[in-house]
């Protein structure tokens, strides 16, 4: 009890409010989004032809691609562990996002300030850029990005980043917001879905649901890479706004749900239930004036 009372009132000194709400943060978001990015570039399938000595031959690019083991499950598999390990690593130390859509979401929510949504993204997409220099050193090859080809179907593309990375948002909040949330394997259902959003997004084009986890690949590859990239930071972003409306709206705890504050004007501001009040006025003195 005394370590938790000493560590709060270090927390609230100048220096304390500098490095556990400004300083930590960053640099969470910048470490999360790096080792993100990382894993998932160091995992991604060869951009050149592969010769396994075990199997005597040499696989091509096109084979890897051709086996729904190794390019849809293997892939959303490694992301969905990857976001619940992040999640479960920083469970103690601060709320990572490690994703603009997310951030994008909180924003809406209320739950990040205007003045740090701006540093949350810069480092986020500046982990990404890090991680993928890297991991396209350590590879000695081109990571693969994500392509969006000139006739791809890009409003089908568009919405079912909307619904996948809203989701992802939706899980999210539902785990924040609310200060009395004690399922354990919250994190587990996060990272459960990316592993779905990547599926469902496979085969259409889509499944980018974090646009500063392809950010990095995208400055390293270049050129076509860049093709319809819009797309991503849009979808994302609009999906997460949306449904952290949706969630606040209706799901949210008693305290914080929207549309319970609808006409109520101040009568919040006391944070006490209006029958509760009520009960207060009937029971003060009535004046003999």
């Amino acid at each position: 009890m005394v370590n938790e009372k000493n560590e709060i009132q270090w927390k609230e000194t100048p220096k304390g409010k500098i490095f556990f709400q400004l300083l930590l943060p960053l640099l969470a978001e910048f470490f999360t989004t790096f080792l993100h990015t990382f894993w998932g570039s160091m995992a991604g399938i060869p951009s050149t032809p592969t010769h396994f000595t075990a199997l005597n031959r040499t696989v091509t690019t096109q084979e890897w691609a051709a086996d729904y083991l190794l390019s849809g499950l293997v892939p959303a598999m490694q992301a969905g562990f990857a976001v619940w390990m992040l999640i479960v690593g920083f469970f103690k130390i601060c709320v990572v996002h490690f994703n603009p859509a997310i951030s994008v979401g909180f924003l809406v929510s209320g739950d990040l300030s205007f003045k740090l949504f701006l540093p949350y993204v810069i480092m986020q997409c500046m982990g990404a850029i890090l991680a993928a220099f890297i991991a396209q050193a350590l590879r000695g090859e081109m990571l693969i990005p994500f392509y969006i080809s000139d006739d791809a179907n890009i409003p089908a593309i568009f919405f079912c980043e909307v619904i996948t990375t809203g989701v992802i948002i939706f899980y999210t909040l539902a785990m924040v917001v609310d200060k009395s949330y004690d399922q354990a394997t919250g994190p587990l259902a996060i990272g459960m879905t990316v592993f779905q959003g990547i599926l469902a997004g496979k085969w259409i084009g889509a499944g980018c649901l974090n646009p500063a986890r392809w950010l990095g690949p995208a400055v390293m590859a270049g050129g076509k890479a860049w093709n319809y990239h819009w797309v991503l930071w849009v979808g994302d972003c609009v999906g997460a706004a949306v449904f952290a409306v949706f969630y606040m709206s209706f799901f949210a705890p008693a305290d914080r749900v929207w549309v319970m504050k609808i006409g109520t004007g101040n009568k919040q501001s006391s944070n006490k239930p209006e029958d509760q009040e009520l009960v207060e006025r009937k029971e003060e003195p009535t004046s003999p004036l």
